[in-house]
């Protein structure tokens, strides 16, 4: 192989590995974005079940008891 050959390989592989980068980065921040808006969905359905936690064991062992 020529220099010139090893030198636009070279600049080939770069390229590529910025492109792979910058979608990773891109890949990073959505999982962020999704992971905090889960975190906050989570948290809403364990704050409201909470509210309801002592009702529904209440009914359990109302109809436990038929």
């Amino acid at each position: 192989m020529s220099d010139e050959s090893v030198k636009k390989q070279l600049a080939q592989l770069e390229k590529t590995i910025s492109n792979v980068e910058a979608e990773t980065i891109k890949i990073k921040k959505a999982m962020e974005e999704l992971n905090q808006k889960l975190s906050k969905h989570i948290d809403f359905i364990d704050n409201t079940y909470e509210g309801l936690k002592n009702p529904i064991d209440v009914a359990r062992k109302f109809f436990k008891g038929r």
